[in-house]
């Protein structure tokens, strides 16, 4: 799904949305102060989009005007969303919205951070979450929204794939860096509660860990320490599944890449790149960090979620001489950001300090 909105002159809004099957006709949803209030389907012919061969009739274009939504100029809190994907392709500024700039924060964690995003995503007009669940075209279309310059996304992506979008059309790029190993266990744990709770599952796991979750389901696991066999036993596939996901993410344009050998190297060569990087369990310094850059006073940050089951699993699983290979790269990825850090805060650290007082005479 392809989508652009022309304009928004108070009494209309003008744009197209181009379904991913060409020949289907896109519906739009109108909600006003977070309701649904009525759905119409385009009826605007855009002759490029024929043309191209990216639609069999072009009938893509959709206008809301006061006909649609009577006393449109004085709605504030209107938003237009894709019928077929429930994907947001326009909303009028919020009052909130004071940042004219683009942010993109790369999601390295299965369970998301989600309170990272509450300070920020109503300071920007447009704020889009989970990327990873939405379509790559649509994905596309979403960093190359040209109606407005204040755009928040964040999503658990490959993030060469998008990185010369966000490039061009002006994005910052941020990350927050986790122990491999307590997102590991983490994600252990996520696919023993999927094993349970199947129908729920995958509100917070991604359909590509249902092979994982299969195989965990036929496991035997009278206790935590049988997860190590189970890791040990991984078929490829599935051990791809969980092998270095931060240097993939930061390496790979797709799942079905293979991790190459110069990954670590290429791994802190994208991290180099990014604007704003920060290491959890220090996320105080990376919020002022991200403050500063951005050059927003961003609200305090939230206290974010800390689970003493997954710490005391992940001290099981750096025992683990399957997990020293699964994550190989990833763990070296690691050790080299956090050293940087500590040589940072050991430089900052004399540059503070006072010098020495000399010794009293006598």
């Amino acid at each position: 799904m392809l989508f652009s909105i022309d304009e928004d002159a108070g009494a209309r809004i003008v744009g197209w949305i181009m379904p991913d099957n060409p020949a289907a006709t896109p519906h739009v949803s109108i909600l006003i102060g977070g309701e649904l209030r009525k759905v119409i389907p385009a009826t605007v012919l855009r002759p490029l989009l024929r043309e191209q061969g990216l639609h069999e009739t072009g009938i893509c274009g959709f206008v809301v005007d006061e006909h649609v939504v009577p006393g449109l100029p004085e709605v504030r809190d209107i938003e237009l969303y894709d019928e077929t994907t429930n994907i947001r392709i326009y909303r009028r500024r919020p009052d909130t919205a004071r940042a004219d700039q683009k942010l993109f924060r790369l999601e390295t964690r299965v369970v998301a951070q989600a309170a990272l995003n509450l300070p920020i995503q109503d300071l920007f007009h447009m704020t889009f979450t989970r990327l990873e669940r939405i379509p790559e075209e649509a994905v596309k279309s979403i960093l190359g929204i040209a109606f407005t310059p204040s755009i928040y996304c964040t999503g658990r992506i490959f993030f060469r794939t998008y990185e010369p979008l966000l490039q061009d059309r002006g994005f910052k790029s941020t990350v927050l860096l986790r122990d491999p190993l307590e997102e590991l266990a983490e994600q252990l744990l996520v696919l023993r509660w999927a094993v349970k709770t199947p129908n729920l599952a995958y509100s917070v796991l991604n359909e590509t860990f249902r092979p994982l979750v299969d195989s965990l389901g036929k496991a035997e696991l009278a206790e935590m320490a049988d997860l190590e066999a189970w890791l040990a036993g991984l078929p490829p596939f599935e051990r791809s599944l969980l092998a270095d996901p931060l240097s993939r993410l930061l390496t790979c344009r797709g799942s079905d890449d293979a991790l190459e050998a110069t990954a670590v190297e290429n791994a802190l060569d994208t991290l180099s790149e990014m604007d704003v990087l920060g290491l959890a369990g220090a996320e105080d310094d990376y919020w002022a960090t991200l403050r500063a850059v951005l050059e927003l006073d961003l609200p305090p940050l939230p206290d974010l979620s800390w689970s003493r089951q997954v710490g005391e699993l992940r001290d099981q699983v750096a025992e683990w001489p399957a997990v020293q290979d699964l994550l190989a790269a990833d763990l070296q990825v690691f050790a080299d950001v956090t050293a940087v850090f500590s040589r940072v805060d050991e430089a900052t650290e004399e540059a503070v300090e006072p010098p020495a007082q000399p010794a009293p005479a006598g």
